[in-house]
């Protein structure tokens, strides 16, 4: 009895050292073979288990609609998405298949909700780009004409009156006819050639609502003409109400030609932010191949309008 009892003496008091050399051995190996971790799934799942409300793109092409992610909008303002592909799988699956609710927007009046009629994996792609391996998902809608911009849910962003008497919006134009184009560089003689559009949004900018002017120069730019002679090909005036009445609070004048960049088209004002304010946005002619999704948003700060949120990327992401 005593040899055995020497023999499990000594085996305990070899137990430590081999426990040592065992743990030893196991960092060893995990140093060598680390395990491999997902992190953009991890950020990804973290944002989708958050349910944020997305901001969504109307893209119209070849008399099909589609709704195209870019951002999310909340306490954070504008957010663009950017997301592994597992990611925009998951993103897919919870947010734009079948039956998925969105609420659609007309300048700043959101309109009844709408549903997804199929989401982008649901069953086979939904649709393709020539030489694109990976796109952004995108929904299969139907959509109203005069909606560009889209919110996830059913609940729609908080908007504000964008109603105007015809008489003061008239005495506005007006204005812009005959002081605010002709020192953008366009002639009273030449801006009944430009096609006018007009757009009353309510902003929360000021008590009233604020008035997008949009000049578009059908006609087609001469090789001969010099940039020195050209004159604005597009202008688009932003008024605002101050103490003496409507004043140009954002103006955009682009001389479009191939030497310059291409023309921008209104879509809308969202409060992104929920901070009571709504910011306007603008995207891209439908003339720029591959840039139906450009989206450019300005805030109002003081009595202007400054830029805050570029999103410059196409559906084609690989």
């Amino acid at each position: 009895m005593t040899n055995l009892r020497r023999f499990f003496r000594c085996r305990l008091a070899l137990l430590p050292a081999a426990l040592v050399l065992t743990t030893g051995c196991e960092r060893l190996k995990g140093a060598l073979n680390p395990t491999q971790v997902d992190y953009g799934w991890q950020n990804d799942s973290t944002l989708l288990a958050q349910q944020p409300t997305l901001l969504l793109r109307v893209v119209r092409m070849d008399g099909v609609t589609r709704a195209v992610p870019i951002a999310t909008v909340g306490e954070k303002g504008l957010r663009s998405l950017s997301m592994s592909t597992r990611g925009w799988r998951a993103l897919d699956v919870q947010a734009l298949q079948t039956g998925s609710s969105f609420v659609p927007y007309r300048g700043s009046d959101p309109l009844a909700p709408v549903s997804s009629a199929r989401g982008m994996w649901e069953g086979t792609p939904l649709d393709s780009l020539k030489g694109c391996s990976q796109m952004l998902p995108a929904a299969s809608v139907n959509l109203p004409d005069g909606v560009h911009l889209l919110t996830s849910g059913r609940t729609p962003l908080k908007s504000r009156p964008s109603g105007l008497s015809a008489g003061e919006l008239q005495e506005v134009l007006n204005v812009v006819g005959s002081l605010v184009a002709p020192s953008a560089g366009i002639q009273p003689s030449k801006l009944s050639k430009y096609r006018r559009e007009v757009v009353v949004v309510g902003t929360g900018a000021t008590s009233s609502p604020t008035i997008v002017v949009s000049y578009e120069d059908p006609e087609p730019l001469p090789d001969s003409v010099t940039r020195i002679a050209e004159r604005p090909r597009q202008l688009i005036v932003v008024l605002d109400k101050g103490v003496y009445g409507y004043k140009p609070s954002l103006t955009i004048a682009d001389v479009t030609s191939s030497r310059i960049a291409p023309r921008r088209r209104f879509l809308g004002a969202l409060d992104a932010d929920g901070n009571g304010q709504s910011e306007l946005f603008f995207g891209l002619g439908t003339q720029v191949e591959r840039a139906e999704l450009v989206t450019y948003s300005y805030r109002f700060e003081g009595d202007t309008w400054i830029a805050e949120f570029n999103y410059e990327r196409s559906r084609c992401i690989g």
